[in-house]
């Protein structure tokens, strides 16, 4: 392969797992491991399915103009502020075209999702980060990520909710690193694909600044993962141009963007799931600390961090429960796992 021109920088990156853990454990196990609602899909949006009828030799409409324009109402946002992709991996990658070039830096929050870091060194840039602190059970610390961050980086990369502890800073603080980082000359990408766990007052997308860009997800708090829509919200016209050059067409399906639409109505579904998963995390929470640390967490988040004196993720593993490994996350290995809640605690805490 070395004697064909290929960037070279993927002969040396490296791809954590964390998908693939749920893959090959046979019958029997409990999926708490990929970061989705465990309460499914909400109901209108299953019948809206039922009743589908869709011309599949059609291509979607490449504007997706019924989807954005129930976002724009719903966000109170331009509608040609919001840009789409398959997911919001879909959607950064596209961010990580216009943005990074060969020695670009990007700042981030370590641990922190995987995938965008990969990208980035895919791309040529590299990654640097403030390390979150095991004795601090983790929690972000808006003053060091701001005095850490300096003009020489082109991007800040902030998960909120955070993967994969599920903290969540408030918008207030959100605001303070995306304020400081516009002074120096810094983008800043907030990846809410956990966001609508959380009160929508509290999104990044109600700020207004030239260098933020806020990206959302479907599949999460919706349910909607298989369809794999993802949206960008960027309200500098200039900035949008770019992802719209470096955009390809038809990221999603007419059925995704139907069902996405439907979805945005059911807000007694998000507010329901918000309330549920609560209720589950505190009781798995009271019992896995008899045992375990938990980092900082949000209890609206299905997600969150903990660690042993042993090998973790291998303790679920054995009781035939599926978590995302903590080798997974740069910087932790699989003394940590990060565990999604069960629809019911007692599917989890009755394998314990």
């Amino acid at each position: 392969m070395r004697k064909f021109k290929v960037r070279k920088e993927l002969f040396t990156l490296e791809v954590p797992g964390g998908y693939a853990d749920k893959v090959g454990h046979g019958e029997g196990f409990l999926d708490c491991s990929l970061g989705t609602n465990p309460f499914g899909t909400s109901e209108r949006v299953k019948e809206k399915l039922k009743n589908l009828e869709v011309d599949l030799s059609a291509y979607p409409d490449v504007r997706y103009t019924y989807l954005r324009n129930a976002l724009a109402e719903y966000w109170d946002v331009d509608e040609e502020s919001i840009f789409f992709g398959y997911g919001t991996i879909g959607c950064f990658e596209k961010v990580n075209k216009f943005v990074i070039s060969p020695g670009s830096k990007v700042f981030g929050i370590s641990p922190q999702y995987t995938r965008y870091i990969s990208d980035v060194l895919a791309m040529g840039g590299s990654y640097e980060s403030v390390s979150l602190k095991k004795e601090n059970r983790f929690k972000i610390d808006v003053g060091e990520v701001i005095n850490a961050l300096t003009s020489d980086y082109s991007l800040l990369y902030l998960d909120n909710p955070h993967n994969p502890t599920g903290q969540v800073l408030r918008l207030k603080e959100v605001e303070e690193i995306v304020q400081d980082a516009e002074r120096k000359g810094v983008l800043v990408l907030v990846d809410e694909a956990y966001g609508d766990f959380v009160e929508k007052e509290e999104s990044a997308i109600n700020l207004e600044y030239d260098n933020l860009i806020v990206l959302r997800s479907f599949s999460k708090g919706f349910g909607l993962a298989s369809m794999r829509v993802g949206y960008a919200v960027i309200k500098n016209r200039k900035l949008g141009e770019l992802y719209r050059k470096v955009d390809l067409p038809f990221p999603i399906s007419t059925i995704g963007e139907i069902l996405a639409v439907e979805a945005l109505k059911d807000q007694k579904f998000l507010k329901e799931s918000r309330k549920k998963i609560a209720a589950v995390k505190r009781e798995v929470i009271d019992t896995l600390k008899k045992k375990f640390q938990i980092a900082e967490t949000h209890m609206q988040t299905p997600i969150m961090l903990l660690w042993g004196e042993g090998d973790t993720y291998r303790y679920f593993l054995e009781r035939k429960i599926l978590t995302v490994r903590g080798s997974a996350f740069r910087s932790l290995d699989d003394s940590y796992a990060r565990l999604r809640v069960p629809k019911n605690a007692d599917e989890l805490l009755s394998r314990l």
